[in-house]
């Protein structure tokens, strides 16, 4: 004879049942326990045309070293093709650092500009002492010559910047910016993404062959050069490669004078983070284009539905050309980059080896 159940035992059971089912989440409310929602370590960003560095680590801080300098780098394939800028161990932008949540940065700068300058960590949270603004929290840049050490606790993942505020209005606009990605030490498998790419929107006067770079374009103000990641388009070196089914985090931030309107073909995409802050999934939508006012970071996520080769662009015409010259073709360039389905029919090269 089978036992009977009371009310009482039934009722019992199922409560228990339902506190083993449920977990709480990183908000505080209760969540179911699945199989995607297992803690996993996160996709670690890349920065195409750009090194992405890890630091060194030892007992809670991660340390970077930087150079800040003046160097010729290639900007475009036409009509002018390099320039001298300022930036990072010979990069602009600099090299993405990236570091984890509750870990302590450490950053030894040297100067090796003409001029004194500092380092800015751009909505990273650094305590007063560290903020680098020249003449107000660091009264004293650092001098032609000599070295100097920021550091402070990283309290919350996002995206983040570094960059000069001294002389701003010449210095950034010669380069003197990067990406300071902060991960969380682990995520959600269901929120990691398959591919993670940082982007600095930046733009450029370049005079003549092989000049610096000039901070206040003359006439209209418009900057004659847009780029991603210190290239156009035509100077990428290729496509970007992804897969069907994929998930794309594109970390996107304006360290240019101007807005851009940037806009993605074939997929749309949502706006996940914006100034280093999520954005909750209920306030999210679907979108095509996002514009980025100067100094603004904004992280959107796509999944790869379609075949082709998809270019993610500025929307602004003028930000799409070289000069006012197109590539090949017609093809833009400027502050374009291509996405190309892996399987799918490649673009030409001639787009990348295009002078005009």
């Amino acid at each position: 004879m089978r036992p009977r159940l009371s009310v009482l035992t039934f009722v019992g059971s199922l409560a228990a049942a339902l506190v083993v089912a449920l977990v709480p989440s990183a908000a505080g409310t209760a969540q179911a326990h699945t199989p995607t929602s297992k803690m996993v370590r996160p996709t670690v960003p890349t920065t195409p045309s750009v090194n992405t560095r890890l630091g060194r680590k030892r007992n809670g801080t991660r340390t970077f070293r930087l150079t800040a300098s003046q160097f010729t780098q290639r900007i475009a394939n036409f009509p002018i093709k390099t320039a001298k800028v300022w930036g990072y161990d010979n990069s602009t932008p600099g090299p993405t650092l990236v570091a984890y949540e509750g870990e302590r940065l450490r950053v030894i700068l040297s100067n090796r500009l003409p001029e004194a300058t500092t380092i800015h960590f751009h909505a990273a949270g650094a305590p007063n002492s560290n903020d680098g603004v020249a003449g107000i929290s660091q009264p004293k840049p650092i001098a032609v010559g000599a070295t100097y050490t920021y550091s402070f606790k990283l309290r919350r993942a996002g995206t983040f910047a570094y960059h000069s505020h001294t002389r701003s209005a010449v210095q950034e606009l010669r380069g003197l910016d990067g990406f300071l990605t902060v991960l969380p030490r682990r995520q959600r498998a269901s929120e990691k993404v398959d591919r993670d790419y940082a982007m600095a929107l930046q733009q450029f006067a370049l005079p003549e062959e092989g000049a610096l770079v000039e901070p206040f374009p003359p006439g209209s103000g418009d900057f004659p050069f847009s780029t991603i990641n210190g290239k156009t388009g035509d100077a990428s070196g290729g496509t970007l490669n992804i897969r069907l089914g994929d998930r794309v985090k594109l970390r996107l931030y304006n360290a240019s004078n101007l807005s851009h309107s940037m806009h993605l073909h074939g997929m749309p995409f949502e706006e996940v983070a914006k100034n280093g802050y999520a954005i909750p999934r209920s306030a999210r939508s679907r979108e095509t284009v996002v514009n980025l006012g100067s100094g603004e970071f904004v992280d959107i996520e796509f999944k790869v539905t379609r075949p082709g080769n998809w270019i993610f662009h500025c929307h602004v015409p003028h930000h799409t050309s070289n000069k006012k010259l197109d590539g090949y073709n017609g093809a833009p360039v400027g502050m374009t980059r291509v996405f190309h389905t892996i399987g799918y029919k490649q673009v030409s090269p001639k787009y990348f080896s295009f002078e005009g």
